[in-house]
């Protein structure tokens, strides 16, 4: 991890992004004078220095690389990417998700705010209340475009990664931007992580949030909240859903996580699993009777360290990387884009290295896609790791790096 500099320290960034409390006060000095934080990944290198910006949540500021500066960073640095957001700015007015200088300004399927409640159903979240003009964004869709905007997707050798790290750099992605017309600050909570000297503080920023989650005979203001699924149990009204940086218990119908757990199949077995993570975007509102109702849910399946993964044996091989101090890349696949991507590709190797994990060889309509895959890498001559399970993941061996 690169080390920090602001307000006259110099800190490692991981100690940055898992104590945001400690140093809230400098990063608020530093934000008004001089209006930057600095990345010192590559050292005194560079006349110009790697400015970073400083983005204000709540009373807490978290760290995000300057607009157009990411390949300027040390290739191992959190903050490097050859593909800077502002590379997916688009001129068209009417994409669904658009980065902007100050952060994601996103448009979703679901409504965020809706006249009654008695019609609060997923299908009714599958509309937003603008029914022409700008195209709308799913759940899913958005979280994985989160993922990729903060960097999650990429992995340079650390050891770990835990939801500190995720949640500075979440944060920093989506900054001042906006969801639905509405200031996005305002309209979802990514959680912290959970600090035993910081329960007070934490408890206090979500209740704050979930106050503007509110019913009446009227209408109902709903929020979305990102966070890291530990449980979903049965109750005798349907489901009860809980996180992992809360207390709080959130309420879903059968038929909600009925559905939910048939449209992520993969993600929904390994929740609680000590080998993964399952991170979830979740729609809530007030009942009439004051608990919370998750009305829409997407999960994203993750290795132990939050890289996206699209099986339980892409999991594994993410784990063994990562033990390994590999350096890589998860390709992420937006809304049917891409549909040969290699499941990961080394980054640390002298000659490009793909790896693929196949399966589902039962599956005729995927053998054709493997298929294809195969006949594309042989005639860019590109090198493949391959592990078909069941054999064995200690038996892949993988290339030296360089």
């Amino acid at each position: 991890m690169p080390l920090i500099s602001f307000d006259g320290l110099n800190v490692p960034l991981e100690e940055v992004q898992e104590n945001p409390a400690r140093y809230a006060t400098r990063l608020e000095r530093a934000k008004k004078t001089p209006g930057y934080a600095v990345c010192g990944c590559k050292g005194s290198q560079h006349a110009i220095p790697l400015r970073l910006v400083i983005r204000r949540y709540g009373t807490l500021f978290h760290l995000a690389r300057w607009p157009d500066d990411g390949a300027r960073h040390d290739e191992n640095c959190t903050f490097h990417s050859d593909e800077d957001p502002a590379s997916r700015r688009s001129g068209d007015p009417q994409d669904a998700i658009r980065a902007t200088p100050d952060g994601l300004n996103a448009k979703l399927n679901v409504s965020l705010s809706v006249r009654t409640v008695e019609r609060s159903t997923r299908s009714d979240g599958q509309h937003s209340q603008h029914s022409a003009g700008r195209r709308s964004a799913p759940l899913l869709g958005f979280l994985q475009r989160m993922w990729l905007d903060a960097g999650l997707n990429l992995w340079v050798g650390d050891s770990q990664r835990n939801w500190g790290a995720c949640n500075a750099q979440l944060l920093g992605a989506l900054g001042d931007g906006k969801l639905n017309g509405k200031p996005i600050q305002e309209v979802l909570h990514v959680m912290r992580r959970y600090e035993e000297s910081e329960q007070a503080a934490i408890k206090a920023e979500f209740e704050l949030f979930l106050s503007r989650i509110q019913t009446t005979p009227a209408a109902s203001d709903r929020g979305i909240v990102v966070a890291e699924l530990k449980s979903v149990d049965s109750s005798k009204y349907g489901h009860v859903v809980k996180i992992r940086q809360t207390f709080e218990s959130f309420f879903a119908s059968k038929d909600l996580i009925e559905k939910t757990a048939k449209s992520f199949r993969h993600a929904w077995p390994l929740i609680g699993n000590a080998d993964a993570r399952v991170v979830a975007i979740l729609v809530i509102e007030r009942t009439k009777d004051g608990n919370l109702r998750v009305i829409d849910i997407a999960a994203q399946l993750c290795s132990k360290a939050f890289i996206p993964c699209d099986s339980s044996y892409e999991v594994a091989m993410a784990n063994r990387l990562v033990a390994e101090r590999r350096r890589f890349t998860k390709p992420m696949r937006l809304e049917g884009e891409d549909v040969l991507l290699p499941d990961f590709i080394f980054s640390d190797t002298r000659a490009t290295t793909v790896i693929e994990v196949y399966r589902m060889e039962s599956n005729e309509a995927y053998r054709r896609r493997k298929e294809q895959k195969q006949a594309l890498y042989a005639q860019k001559r590109t090198n493949v790791v391959q592990w078909v399970p069941p054999a064995a993941l200690a038996t892949v061996a993988f290339p030296p790096a360089a």
